[in-house]
């Protein structure tokens, strides 16, 4: 019987017969194999990509390493010290040597004295106390030359000081040098009579004996030797002739000369008695610079003690 294909009786929805389903195995089958070969195929191709950058960055590192070095590395390199193990080995040794060489000469020194007897030993001592003992002595001997030598120069000098303010009282005592100092200034004026030369002796001896230590009368220096005389020109000292007023400068105390200058008798009483006029009047600075010259004694020497 003939069926025909558009006639032909359908089954339940959702059956089909074993039959009419197309046997797909092979084709499956084939597919997967075809897939795998893919895959299989891939990772060949992955693993050719991975070798070929591999390569390519080993070539890169060669080419690298074989740049040539620049100078200025090249320079470096050759002076960078570089330690051997030789030179390790001998600078060990070296440092061993000097740290025996150290604790030996310890060891020498501690032992200086070991090996002596008690009778060098003894010796040793006494030769020891016996060079201290003259290096004391000449310390001694030493400090007493110094303080010699500085006395002496302490004395040398104090005699030195002192015979320079010997000179200077005795040149200003003997009118030599000039002076200055406190003291007083007197004005002597002669009246209707003149003058005699006993009255200005008096004022000087006055003076003198109220401690005047430089006086000047018209500017001529007064001295031991000084001494006044009647001329018939008028009053003179040492030769030369005074003209009045006469003009006193005596350096001394004030405060003494001048009362045993006013004292009732005295000199200035004498002055005023012949109708003459004499002021006084204290300063505290007077000037003197009237000197004279000392001539040399024609007799007398000093007297020393081998006299």
């Amino acid at each position: 019987m003939t069926l025909d294909p558009l006639n032909a009786p359908h089954e339940p929805n959702g059956q089909s017969s074993a039959q009419d389903t197309p046997d797909l195995g092979p084709m499956a089958s084939n597919t997967g194999h075809s897939t795998d070969s893919s895959a299989h195929s891939g990772t060949q191709t992955g693993q050719s990509t991975s070798t070929t950058i591999s390569g390519e960055t080993r070539t890169a590192r060669q080419a690298k390493s074989q740049t040539p070095m620049s100078a200025k590395r090249r320079l470096t390199l050759a002076l960078k010290p570089r330690m051997t193990r030789a030179q390790i080995l001998s600078a060990l040794l070296v440092g061993l040597l000097g740290f025996a060489l150290v604790v030996q000469l310890q060891l020498s020194q501690k032992d200086e004295y070991s090996g002596l007897r008690q009778s060098e030993l003894i010796n040793l001592l006494d030769e020891i106390t016996r060079r201290t003992d003259e290096l004391e002595g000449e310390e001694q001997r030493l400090r007493t030359l110094v303080g010699e030598l500085e006395s002496g120069q302490n004395t040398q000098e104090t005699a030195r000081k002192a015979a320079e303010e010997s000179a200077k009282v005795q040149g200003i005592l003997s009118g030599r040098l000039p002076a200055q100092g406190p003291g007083i200034t007197i004005r002597v004026t002669e009246g209707d009579e003149p003058l005699r030369a006993h009255v200005l002796f008096n004022i000087l001896e006055e003076l003198r004996n109220a401690g005047a230590e430089a006086v000047e009368v018209n500017g001529i220096r007064m001295v031991t030797s000084s001494h006044f005389a009647d001329t018939t020109a008028g009053i003179s000292v040492g030769g030369v002739v005074l003209s009045p007023p006469y003009q006193w400068k005596a350096i001394g105390d004030p405060s003494t000369m001048q009362p045993a200058l006013e004292i009732p008798g005295g000199a200035m009483a004498s002055v005023r008695t012949g109708t003459g006029e004499g002021t006084i009047t204290q300063q505290d600075e007077v000037r003197i610079n009237a000197t004279v010259e000392v001539s040399e004694p024609s007799f007398a020497t000093p007297n020393t003690p081998d006299n």
